[in-house]
């Protein structure tokens, strides 16, 4: 046999061997022993969730324009200021005439209805029956001389214009005759409708009043609380209008954070739930906060992944200090359910079964299925209510290994 063939059966022999040895260990059960297990242990577990928000002053009082003027003063933005304290004042000269003006109209009003009910003064009723007698003489007066007049210009003694300049001067006297009857009349019968329409007056003017009083109250604004101006926009000698926002002013002391919670999330917040807060401008600083305020509807919120559906929620920062500031960008995180001393599993050690959650139980070298029931879970463990004691071992990724099993 030359050399060539002994190497060919060579390779031969060793290819039956190493098919041998692949087969036999294909075909061979796997053990327990072979297989990544774990073992149920007692722990605390908490469910928390995030969020990003904005930090705010949960008391605020926001300043908006209530007339058109120039502004005399404003009170500079983060300067301190006390309740009480005048915050902005608006020009009220032409307010304060305008009020003067409106004052002295509804006083003429009063005296002029005063006069329509109570009737005029004696002297002023003798006074126009002395205008009235004197306008009914002068209307007799020319009256006779129309009618001399007449029978002169029918016998032709003079012209048809000097006639007419009687007549016109007779038009004159009965026109003046019907004013000074019309004015005797209204003072002896006072008319309801005039009575009526002088009342309207009046409470026109009274309204008319009122509104500028109210104008000139919105000329200065105090702060509501102790606090700091937050926000200004305006400077003195600035022209605003009605409804503008001027300013605002907040208490650095009491700070909230304001953020949208997802659907899912929404249910699981609560009042009173406790918070941790981190963020950029607080450095390594970590504050302390509670839940404080839950929206009763949801809204869409723009967010980093666009619009969408969120609760929105208020936590109230219980540890404020100089380093965290209105505006701030601020994360949160929520602990909404905690147990302690509860049977804990990895997550990836629970699989969904036919007839619900299940672990792969090891025991004695062998693998048995067992239901097990779950509570609360976080980003590692799960906790298991029930179907598992402390110490007992389970296969830590049934999913991975059920080709091995």
């Amino acid at each position: 046999m030359n050399k060539r063939k002994k190497i060919i059966i060579i390779a031969a022999i060793l290819l039956v061997v190493v098919a041998f040895f692949i087969v036999s260990a294909k075909l061979q059960p796997k053990t327990a022993m072979s297989l990544t297990t774990v073992k149920g242990i007692k722990g605390d577990i908490s469910s928390k969730i995030t969020a990003l928000g904005t930090v705010g002053a949960t008391q605020k009082q926001e300043v908006f324009s209530g007339i058109q003027g120039v502004v005399e003063y404003v009170a500079e933005e983060g300067q301190q200021v006390k309740k009480g304290d005048v915050i902005l004042k608006i020009s009220d000269e032409e307010l304060k005439l305008e009020l003067e003006q409106a004052q002295s109209k509804m006083k003429q009003q009063k005296i002029e209805l005063s006069r329509l009910i109570d009737g005029p003064r004696p002297e002023e009723l003798e006074k126009a029956r002395i205008k009235y007698q004197d306008a009914f003489a002068a209307y007799e007066s020319t009256l006779d001389d129309y009618v001399r007049n007449q029978g002169l210009f029918d016998s032709g003694a003079i012209s048809e214009n000097d006639l007419t300049n009687v007549k016109r001067e007779l038009d004159v006297k009965k026109n003046q005759l019907s004013i000074m009857e019309l004015e005797l009349n209204l003072l002896e019968n006072p008319d309801k409708d005039e009575i009526a329409l002088k009342q309207a007056t009046l409470e026109e003017a009274e309204k008319s009043l009122t509104n500028i009083r109210k104008k000139l109250d919105k000329a200065v604004t105090y702060a509501e609380f102790d606090g700091i101006v937050l926000k200004q926009d305006i400077k003195q000698g600035m022209t605003v209008s009605p409804g503008n926002l001027l300013l605002s002013i907040g208490s650095p002391s009491d700070l909230q954070i304001d953020f949208g919670v997802n659907e899912y999330d929404a249910a699981r917040i609560k009042i009173g739930q406790k918070a941790i807060i981190t963020g950029d401008g607080f450095g390594d600083k970590i504050y302390n906060g509670e839940v404080i305020k839950i929206a009763p509807s949801a809204s869409v919120m723009q967010t980093s992944r666009g619009n969408e559906t969120v609760v929105k929620t208020t936590i109230k920062i219980i540890d404020p200090d100089d380093n965290i500031k209105p505006g701030f960008s601020a994360s949160v995180e929520i602990t909404v359910e905690e147990k302690r001393s509860v049977i804990l599993l990895p997550l990836e050690c629970v699989i969904e079964g036919e007839d619900g959650k299940q672990v792969m139980i090891v025991k004695d070298g062998e693998i048995s299925e067992r239901e097990v029931k779950t509570g609360i879970e976080n980003e590692l463990y799960t906790e298991i209510t029930q179907g598992l004691n402390e110490g007992e071992e389970v296969l830590q990724n049934p999913t991975q290994n059920k080709g091995d099993i």
